[in-house]
This record gives structure tokens, C-alpha cells and sequence, in this order.
């Protein structure tokens, strides 16, 4: 009996010794500063706010368009991080046609506008590589064009003033980054900034309130992740 006992402990005190040093089936990310590129689509729109102004009775609709850019993680702890990105984001919307006063905007149907973003998240990271974020976003204009599908004219919005070169907005979203650091991400942002400078825009029901929403999906590289 006593030596089975003795055979059993010198069995377990084995098995403990291989399974510490047994690979394991995922490596977990070092916590460290990783910089990163991302890349994917949008799914952008101005929405209108519905407060009885809307006398031209326009409709916004949702226009496919990309985002990419690099980002910095840095770590607070091992499950908090704060990630500053830098984004170049085409944003804007699809409308029924425009009717203005002004030449430059009667007709329009489709407005896009061309944004260096910079959000900052602050993400919760878990430790299969999850990835919870949420934070503000900041938006300056680097191009904005109207097109018109009748005639095929387009319009340059920005130089003639009639869009806001900042745009402020808030995002949310989740994520996964796999064990060599490729992942996926899913974001949504709503903006809170109006789109028009209204003094500038005479079009029907100027004075409605036209803020950014926009749905993202995409990739990401973050170089060295894995131990």
C-alpha cells in the first residue's frame, strides 16, 4: 500500500510538471504598446432631425464607402487599453434630389464627404483577445463633393463653404484580434455635429439639423501581439 501511494504522488507530481510547461492552445497578447493598421467599409448617412422642418420631405439613405488608417494601443492594465487611430473615413449620404435657391445644390442626390478622423478609445481586452471599446471621435474635412444624377455634375461642397470642416462624434464597438494579431472589428458612430454651415446652404428647410451616423466593419493588424 505504501508504495503505491508513494507511485501515485511521483505519477501526479509529473503530470503537474508537463502540463505547466505544455503549450498552450492560444498565446495571450503581451501587455505592451502594438501599433496597428485597419482597413474596411462604411456604411454612412446624414439623418435628419425630425423636428417639423423637414418641409421639403427629403430622405436619407445609407452609402457604402471605405475607412482605413493605423492606430496605437497602449495599456493602462492588463485588460485596459486607450487606442488613439488615425483614420482617413469617406462618409456622407444618399437624398432624394435637393431643392435650393442656389444653383450649386439644387439637384443633388448624393453627398460625399472626405474625413482625417481621430477617435480615441478606451477598450477592455480580455484575455482570449475580445475586444470591448468606446470613446470620442474627432473629424476634420479634407474634401466634400455633391453629385447629381441627371446630369452627372458634381459640386465642390467644401470650397464653397457649405459644409463644417470639424465634425465631433462618440463610437462604440467590439472586436477580436486572433493569437498572430490579425482581428476583426465592428463600430458604430453617431455624430452630434449638424453637417451644414446653414448660413451657407440656402437650400429648402436650411435649417434642419443633418449629423453624421455611420456603421463600420473591418480588419486589423496589430504588429508583434503574440508572444
Amino acid at each position: 500500500m505504501k508504495r503505491i501511494c508513494l507511485f501515485a504522488l511521483a505519477l501526479a507530481t509529473g503530470v503537474a510538471v508537463n502540463a505547466q510547461d505544455a503549450p498552450k492552445l492560444r498565446t495571450e497578447m503581451a501587455t505592451k504598446p502594438f501599433l496597428g493598421i485597419k482597413a474596411g467599409v462604411n456604411s454612412a448617412r446624414l439623418e435628419i432631425d425630425d423636428d417639423g422642418t423637414n418641409a421639403a420631405g427629403y430622405n436619407t439613405n445609407n452609402k457604402t464607402s471605405l475607412h482605413a488608417g493605423v492606430f496605437y494601443q497602449i495599456p493602462v492594465s492588463s485588460a485596459f487599453r486607450i487606442q488613439p487611430e488615425l483614420i482617413y473615413n469617406i462618409q456622407g449620404t444618399k437624398v432624394n434630389a435637393i431643392s435650393s435657391t442656389d444653383p450649386n445644390l439644387s439637384g443633388l442626390n448624393e453627398i460625399d464627404l472626405h474625413y482625417i478622423s481621430v477617435p480615441v478609445m478606451l477598450q477592455f481586452v480580455s484575455p482570449g483577445g475580445f475586444t470591448i471599446e468606446a470613446g470620442p471621435q474627432f473629424s476634420f474635412l479634407s474634401s466634400a463633393n455633391g453629385d447629381r444624377a441627371n446630369n452627372g455634375g458634381e459640386v465642390n461642397l467644401k470650397d464653397g463653404d457649405y459644409v463644417k470642416k470639424v465634425d465631433f462624434s462618440v463610437g462604440g464597438g467590439v472586436g477580436y484580434t486572433t493569437r498572430i494579431g490579425l482581428g476583426v472589428h465592428a463600430k458604430y458612430v453617431h455624430g452630434f455635429t449638424n453637417v451644414w454651415a446653414n448660413e451657407n446652404s440656402p437650400m429648402a428647410g436650411s435649417n434642419m439639423q443633418w449629423r453624421n451616423r455611420n456603421l463600420q466593419f473591418g480588419l486589423h493588424y496589430m504588429f508583434g501581439a503574440a508572444k
